[in-house]
């Protein structure tokens, strides 16, 4: 394992490396921490076909979620197209009358399925309406007992609740613009530590190895390792700082999104493997890095939101493997499972193989 520790410690010792390893990340969690959560407030378009007492309450509950547009429902398909809207709500007709009633009746919601925008809303009214539901099954079918019961309700306990519910969901979107950072700063530190390999074949210690007993294989396989091994650290070292330092919400299951994150790291060494091996020096290098990771990042989505970006760019951005990563990691975040998201996490392991197996053909081809 000689190349493999020489690897480390050179790597270690590289002021640069240690500028992505451990400055930069603290500086990019700062300023999400610190922020705003960068995001303008939800734009929900409500129908209200009901037009009762309670129709209006909800309305004025759910404005305390973000700004809302009384709509007409023929045009809750283009407003959504046309990102007018994030989320849309129709309150049907009768639909008081029939929860008290104890009829198990829902809202109908609109949306585009993409990213969370519109998860704190639909948390929301999924609390708020199963405790509508509890209070007209005790007012047995009485519109006054249930009036009175809601009065008490809105009064009481309720309010507590929602506001430890919305102080999570805002610390969510932060951790989002964090793990953002987090991918960014991946790309470059990788890119910047496989460069070693250029290195030694300019020192001409690329043949000066291989006149010992170590084969080329050899010399793949413990480069690669070292690589990943740094690669790795600072993933865990990220997640440290944001769960005890910083005290990010990473959601129920911060360790699917470690996962996810240390699959992301195969694949940037992979880029990072192909990206030097592919390049006669560190001029060469470096300027292929700059072209790959900066429409990465800004494409998918470590800058700002791609819900932001126009739709044809989107659309490029769906075949981004940082756009694979950030939506994986915000979908696991908000609540979903690592199979929920098998797709992005088989994208990125399957791209990583073809650049790895490119870079392995192009070391041992050469002289």
């Amino acid at each position: 394992m000689t190349i493999y520790l020489t690897n480390l410690k050179r790597l270690f010792k590289n002021k640069i490396n240690l500028l992505f390893i451990l400055v930069l990340p603290i500086i990019f969690m700062i300023i999400a921490f610190s922020g705003s959560n960068g995001t303008e407030p939800l734009k929900i378009a409500v129908v209200d076909k009901d037009k009762t007492e309670f129709s209006n309450k909800l309305i004025e509950n759910i404005k305390t979620k973000g700004t809302v547009i009384l709509e007409d429902e023929e045009n809750i398909q283009n407003s959504l197209v046309n990102n007018d809207v994030d989320y849309a709500i129709v309150i049907p007709k009768g639909f008081i009358l029939d929860i008290i009633n104890g009829k198990d009746v829902s809202l109908e919601s609109y949306e585009v399925k993409e990213g969370n925008a519109a998860m704190s809303i639909k948390l929301y009214l999924d609390g708020y309406l199963n405790n509508i539901k509890k209070i007209a099954s005790v007012s047995k079918g009485s519109e006054e007992e249930f009036y009175k019961g809601i009065k008490y309700y809105e009064e009481g306990s309720y309010k507590v609740q929602y506001e430890s519910v919305d102080k999570g969901e805002g610390n969510k979107s932060k951790t989002s613009a964090a793990l953002g950072f987090i991918v960014l700063n991946m790309l470059f530190l990788t890119t910047s530590t496989t460069n070693m390999l250029i290195k030694d074949k300019e020192k001409n210690l690329f043949t000066r190895y291989f006149t010992t007993p170590l084969t080329r294989g050899r010399y793949i396989v413990e480069n690669l390792l070292s690589f990943l091994t740094i690669s790795v650290f600072q993933v865990i070292l990220f997640f440290s700082f944001m769960k005890y330092l910083f005290k990010f919400n990473l959601g129920d299951t911060p360790f699917s999104i470690l996962v996810l994150f240390i699959i992301f790291a195969v694949f940037t060494v992979s880029l990072g493997l192909f990206i030097a091996t592919h390049s006669n020096d560190l001029r060469q290098s470096g300027a292929i890095s700059a072209v790959i990771n900066i429409p990465f990042a800004m494409l998918g989505g470590c800058f700002w939101p791609r819900e932001i970006m126009p739709s044809f760019l989107k659309k490029i951005s769906e075949f981004i493997p940082t756009t694979w990563i950030n939506v994986a990691s915000s979908e696991v975040l908000y609540g979903e499972r690592l199979s929920y998201v098998m797709n992005y996490i088989l994208l990125l392991l399957g791209i990583s193989v073809v650049l790895l197996l490119l870079s392995v053909r192009k070391l041992r081809n050469n002289d």
